[in-house]
């Protein structure tokens, strides 16, 4: 089967359109929108349970103020994603990025959240409600051009009982 040469022509024109609108939005993206964007890519991973989308918005030093680290946090969110249906995660409002000079970059944000799902056909809230969120601290540390979560302050513990 050939593939004609026009049809090669217009894969190269497609490739060199998707790498030029890339390259505009990496060159053009401000550091706000880059770190909103991992807040936006972290609650799309847990919602779809996807445990490598998860882990891929925090840094190698994560910790949260339950003594969770990005190696322990592995298990817990394998846990949770079996145990919960339709994972809901609703960040209510939120702060814009409050970046701090110096190295490495920091930046900050604070977010009211609910969590909610269903555990054996039964609806839970694992963390706030819509009417009472959850305030939580979430801070950034840039690595290369990428912002990561590092660390989360202000959790709760989800009651399953």
């Amino acid at each position: 089967m050939a593939v004609s040469r026009r049809a090669l022509v217009l894969i190269g024109a497609v490739m060199l359109l998707v790498g030029g609108v890339w390259l505009w939005r990496a060159c053009t993206e401000t550091d706000e929108t880059k770190i909103l964007r991992v807040i936006e890519d972290g609650r799309q991973a847990m919602e779809d349970k996807s445990l490598r989308g998860a882990m891929a918005v925090l840094a190698p030093e994560y910790h949260d103020n339950l003594g969770f680290t990005a190696q322990s946090v592995r298990p817990i969110l394998q846990r949770l994603f079996f145990a919960v249906e339709g994972l809901r995660i609703e960040v209510r409002s939120r702060s814009l990025p409050v970046i701090a000079s110096g190295e490495p970059r920091t930046a900050a944000v604070t977010l009211a959240v609910a969590v909610s799902g269903a555990v054996q056909g039964q609806p839970v809230y694992l963390m706030g409600t819509p009417s009472e969120p959850v305030e939580v601290t979430v801070a950034f540390v840039q690595q290369g051009r990428k912002w990561l979560i590092s660390e989360v302050s202000g959790l709760m513990r989800p009651q399953l009982e």
